[in-house]
């Protein structure tokens, strides 16, 4: 028998566990075919039994999640699973009042274990004290937790729904900055979208809270009146009997439902009213940390409570309490050596005359005192010599990047005071690493006492080439055009790209970000004045060293083609990758450049600007992907007409060392508005960065032309475009002279 029944579970049963396991979709449409089923189906006492169970253990399960994760929009299922637990504890007062009604009258047992175990064990089997039990119950779920959640939820879902603008343009600015890549921007804007949608479903799922408790109580008062009719005129029973049968069952039943009713509901506010934390604990932890963290307030509750105690009339217990909040303001002090508790251990040892107990900190400042003794030691006179030399040598040090700060800002490179620049200059780092192929040297941070207190300062080899003014306790609200308010602050001029900004305390911060301002926090304008001048300088990072180490890294995977490069002077190569990055093309794909200079170099070694151009056209895919719109895969230009196309040739000087107009000052100055015209026109419909496609004849000479007189503008040839891409003109310049 035994093996026969082990044989059907192997056979039968575990391939099905088996497969209901691995189909996670399937076990949610078989849950809720069983809440249709339990509506309908009339269900023995057993299996009721079980289902109450799983209500109750359904509802632990998720204010333990709601406890336990990091941040609520990872638990953004709970809306639906509201609902269903809902739909769920609704179908089982279905199925409860059916019981009830029907086979009541044969006693508690006859209808449901865990009811009667509630009516009976939970009110002591008197049914006007389970009466008010539950009363208070619902009214706590109805009044407290269940109104405080949707209001909660109202006003999070609103400011959420508010605040979008503002974060899509911080994240924007992040994102043009060069601080996050593509991908990145996408999974916070993906991130930020989910955020809005789980408030403001969860703003309509609160609704099911409020709902249920409603029911409840018109469910209980259904049970109760239909139970006494039902006892008295069709079973015969006495009213004392009917009303005692039918209400404690119809209490039980009311307890069973509405515990788990509770706990879900608190699980909702305990969703909606919590912040997302950065902190690696989890919520359940913080809370204990930040009620627990200040000893001097622990210590001042046990005080008061002890006092009460001594009180006549009042009970001893209030000192119990007040000595476990002594014991733990001790533990939570003892870390602290300037908590009551190690001031008072110290003034006992002194009182005493005994050795002090020595705390890490004591323990670290004799370390360094007798560190500090040893240097006192009387140096000899090479010593002093050898450290006057490393002195002048240091002082003659030329850093290649720096940033000086004024001594407010010292505190924004400190991480013991929760300074983040040392981490965002890493983070540009390999962000220039990433988008441009080569690595920028290492950034030195000091303190310049020279300077105004919140100034700082970047150099570049000694030599300041950008600098501005940021406060350290404050952030920058950046109007964007979608702000809708006012905010009262500092109004300033941002260093990096000349746009107006307000400083704000950071207390205005989230104020702000509802009104739609984009917030930005003067880490990251330092850093993002930092990249916008490493890539505007980005042919200066290019050393004879920075060419060799790039070198050793292709020649690992492809020998041959190094070897032959290394044939070409490195001067040249040198001066092909400056050339490069001056015009903001990535230097990463090194086997292509390395292997177009092995094939042009021997015909055009004395042509350095054809050189360069043919490397381009090697680069084209590079060139177009960078330049190309990315949501329609399009690069949109704009385009000399043809008369222009014809008068610019016309007036190129041919030398192959300097690639020129030759234009006199009215004609420099008409060519120079109408490029100037067309490109804000496109910039006006959001077009960035402008794109001038030219023939590849006067490529660089146009390039050259836009630089002298400062247009912003990309110059690209024709034959510098993938011929697998799509391109669109939109606008066609006309020069008329």
């Amino acid at each position: 028998m035994a093996n026969t029944a082990q044989k059907i579970f192997s056979q039968k049963l575990m391939p099905f566990l088996r497969t209901l396991l691995s189909s996670k979709d399937l076990t949610v449409v078989i849950f809720i075919a069983t809440i249709l089923a339990i509506i309908i189906v009339p269900l023995p006492s057993g299996m009721l039994d079980l289902l109450l169970s799983i209500s109750i253990a359904l509802s632990v399960l998720i204010v333990l999640i709601a406890l336990y994760i990091d941040k609520p929009t990872e638990f953004y299922a709970f809306p639906t699973i509201l609902l269903i637990v809902t739909l769920y504890r609704l179908a089982l007062n279905v199925a409860t009042t059916r019981m009830i009604l029907s086979e009541g009258y044969n006693g508690a047992d006859s209808v449901s274990s865990i009811i009667a175990s509630f009516g009976n064990f939970v009110v002591g089997g008197n049914y006007v004290i389970g009466v008010i039990v539950f009363t208070i119950l619902v009214l706590v779920n109805l009044i407290v937790i269940t109104n405080g959640s949707t209001r909660v939820t109202e006003v999070r879902a609103r400011f959420t729904l508010d605040a979008m603008p503002g974060k899509q343009m911080a994240i924007d600015a992040d994102l043009n900055a060069g601080l996050i890549k593509q991908e990145e921007a996408k999974a916070r804007r993906e991130a930020l979208q989910q955020e809005a949608d789980f408030y403001g479903t969860m703003d309509g799922a609160s609704k099911f809270v409020k709902g249920d408790a409603i029911a409840s109580i018109i469910i209980t008062l259904v049970n109760i009146i239909g139970g006494f009719l039902i006892g008295f005129f069709q079973y015969n029973l006495s009213a004392q009997q009917s009303a005692e049968i039918f209400t404690i069952l119809t209490i039980g039943d009311g307890l069973v439902g509405q515990i788990p009713a509770l706990i879900i509901a608190t699980a909702t506010g305990i969703m909606t009213t919590r912040a997302a934390k950065g902190s690696g604990a989890n919520f359940a932890s913080d809370i204990v940390t930040q009620i627990t963290s200040n000893a001097k307030i622990l210590l001042i509750v046990g005080f008061i409570l002890c006092l009460f105690a001594l009180v006549p009339g009042l009970p001893l217990s209030l000192g119990f309490v007040g000595l476990f909040f002594f014991v733990i303001a001790w533990l939570s002090g003892r870390e602290d050596t300037k908590s009551f508790f190690v001031l008072f251990e110290k003034w006992l040892n002194k009182y005493f005359d005994k050795k002090p107990i020595k705390t890490a900190k004591t323990q670290t400042s004799q370390q360094d005192g007798s560190q500090h003794s040893k240097e006192r030691v009387v140096k000899s006179e090479e010593e002093i010599i050898k450290e006057e030399e490393a002195s002048l040598n240091e002082a003659l040090k030329i850093e290649v990047l720096e940033i000086n700060l004024g001594y407010e800002l010292i505190k924004l490179a400190d991480i013991a005071q929760y300074g983040n620049l040392l981490e965002r200059i890493r983070q540009v780092r390999k962000q220039i690493a990433r988008d441009y192929g080569f690595l920028v040297p290492q950034v030195r941070i000091k303190d310049n006492l020279n300077l105004s207190p919140s100034s700082y300062n970047i150099l570049l080899k000694g030599v300041a080439i950008g600098g501005g003014e940021v406060y350290p306790n404050k952030v920058l609200a950046m109007n964007t055009g979608l702000a809708g308010g006012d905010i009262t602050g500092e109004e300033v001029t941002e260093p990096v790209f000349g746009l107006a900004g307000i400083w704000i305390e950071s207390a205005q911060k989230d104020k702000a970000s509802a009104l739609g301002y984009v917030i930005v926090e003067p880490t990251a304008i330092i850093t993002t004045h930092l990249t916008e001048l490493i890539k505007e300088y980005a042919q200066e990072f290019i050393t004879i060293d920075e060419v060799k180490m790039l070198m050793d890294k292709v020649e690992k995977i492809y020998p041959e083609v190094v070897a032959e490069a290394r044939k070409i002077p490195i001067s040249t190569i040198r001066k092909v990758l400056q050339a490069l990055l001056h015009e903001k093309i990535p230097i990463k794909d090194m086997l292509t450049i390395l292997e177009t200079l092995i094939d042009v170099y021997p015909i055009l070694q004395n042509d350095l600007d054809s050189i360069v151009e043919q490397v381009r056209y090697g680069l084209k895919r590079t060139i177009t992907d960078l330049f190309m719109d990315q949501n329609d895969k399009t690069l949109k230009v704009m385009a000399f007409s043809p008369a222009t196309d014809s008068f610019l040739l016309s007036k190129l000087k041919e030398q192959p060392a300097n690639k020129t107009f030759l234009l006199n000052i009215k004609e420099t100055t008409a060519l120079s508005d109408a490029i100037t015209t067309q490109a804000h026109n496109l910039i006006q419909k959001n077009i960035s960065p402008v794109v001038l496609l030219v023939d590849f004849r006067y490529r660089k000479a146009i390039a050259n032309f836009l630089e002298q007189n400062g247009i912003n503008v990309i110059a690209l040839s024709n034959v510098e475009i993938d011929t697998h891409a799509k391109y669109e003109v939109l606008a066609t310049i006309d020069v008329n002279l």
